[in-house]
């Protein structure tokens, strides 16, 4: 009986120790998908806003090597989305004159 019960008891304990590592490695893994996130976060940079003829712009760089999406955004308004490619600086037409200006820029998914 007593090899009975401390079999039992070595299979709980033994199950339990795999469970555990099994959820350490579900931990693990929303780390590197925050840190892809946060690499993500450093690539379009906003270098300007400006007016030209009756239309508001961003000027935005991209130092990723690789194409990088992101949102101009603007209070009380849907944020229009753009992309741009890897190591390139380009202006992008975000509304008319009478829209309210950007306060920045947010990084997204592409």
């Amino acid at each position: 009986m007593r090899k009975f019960v401390s079999g039992i008891l070595a299979t709980v304990a033994l199950s339990g120790s795999l469970g555990l590592v099994g959820s350490t490695q579900a931990v693990a893994a929303p780390q590197v998908a925050q840190d892809a996130r946060a690499a993500q976060a450093s690539c379009v940079k906003l270098l300007d806003r400006y007016n030209k003829d009756f239309n508001r712009y961003v000027k935005v760089k991209n130092t990723c090597g690789r194409k990088a999406c992101f949102s101009v955004t603007v209070a009380a308004s849907r944020d229009p989305e753009f992309s741009i490619g890897a190591n390139k600086t380009d202006s992008f037409s975000y509304g008319g004159i009478a829209w309210t200006k950007a306060s920045g820029i947010k990084n997204i998914a592409c």
